[in-house]
């Protein structure tokens, strides 16, 4: 799991902002990926100027969705004003203007964002303990020192919310938005850190295909580069679900296994402060189970005392 700051064209910003755009089309002169790590569901941060600002700072970010590569005639007929501009030919003066060669490529690379979010004032790196060069030309990974450097930048931007024209036009809060993202970014790295389960390979099929069919139930979400492991956050209950899955010959290390990631989230979840009220556990099971059942309730009434 990762997020970059990518230096971006403050005309095609203000563009998105101004028209509520949710998704775009963010496109790249290189026609290579170049990202060695960004997954879906990473975060892309605009580094850019703020409206009447003098120094660059991370004015707002999306969701890194997919990656494509493209013409500008294919980003224009696919996208057309998702790309930030009006017409394909004041899209295409943009190009020629931030090529080298002052040429448009014949094929670019282009990031597909979505739930883009714009800030009410920007976050300058230095604030944040991050150091970015002011003539940054293309991306910098801002979470390889730190892996809780975007979610440090989330809460920076939360204090003073969103963009005042976008926050007229969307019913959920700033603080929400900014909480929801957080969250997820930190489920991500508690995830990363406990490391794997230990699962066999065929304990990992069947642990997957579990959180798979959970998330088809509405409110459940995927931990980012977790795929045995899901969440569920409704107002201040956060729900973290854990596949139960074993061979005859391992139940009982399975079970230890299980109760040590329970405890393992909840030490994480304190000591990193996560701003959730209360913590229940979903044991996913492909039969219900009797002993499980009755050490989670134990868990859940020690948690209350």
């Amino acid at each position: 799991m990762s997020s970059i700051a990518y230096a971006a064209d403050e005309k095609m910003l203000e563009y998105h902002r101004l028209c509520g755009t949710q998704n775009i089309n963010f496109w790249r002169l290189s026609s290579h990926e170049g990202f060695k790590d960004f997954h879906p569901g990473d975060l892309l941060f605009f580094y850019a100027h703020g409206l009447r600002g003098r120094k660059k700072g991370l004015v707002g970010y999306a969701h890194y969705e997919h990656t494509h590569t493209m013409s500008l005639k294919q980003m224009w007929d696919r996208y057309g004003t998702s790309n930030g501009y009006d017409t394909m030919d004041q899209m295409k003066e943009a190009i020629e203007k931030a090529s080298r060669n002052h040429q448009v490529p014949a094929k670019m690379n282009c990031l597909y964002l979505t739930n883009v979010i714009f800030f009410r004032t920007p976050v300058y790196p230095k604030d944040a303990g991050l150091s970015i060069n002011e003539k940054l030309e293309s991306y910098t990974y801002i979470d390889q020192d730190d892996p809780y450097m975007s979610v440090r930048i989330l809460k920076m931007a939360e204090r003073n919310g969103i963009d005042i024209w976008q926050e007229s036009q969307t019913e959920e809060r700033s603080q929400d938005i900014f909480r929801r993202d957080a969250i997820r970014l930190q489920l991500g790295n508690f995830c990363q850190e406990a490391g794997s389960r230990g699962f066999s390979e065929n304990e990992r099929r069947r642990a997957e295909k579990l959180v798979r069919d959970k998330l088809n139930e509405p409110g459940w979400n995927s931990i980012p580069l977790c795929k045995t492991e899901c969440y569920c956050l409704k107002h201040d209950t956060m729900t973290i679900g854990l596949p139960f899955v074993y061979q005859a010959r391992n139940r009982q290390q399975r079970l230890l296994e299980l109760l040590g990631r329970i405890t393992w989230y909840q030490l994480r979840m304190h000591k990193e402060k996560v701003r959730v009220e209360h913590l229940d556990f979903c044991i996913l099971q492909e039969e219900e189970d009797e002993e499980v059942k009755k050490l989670l309730k134990a868990l859940e009434e020690n948690e209350r005392l």
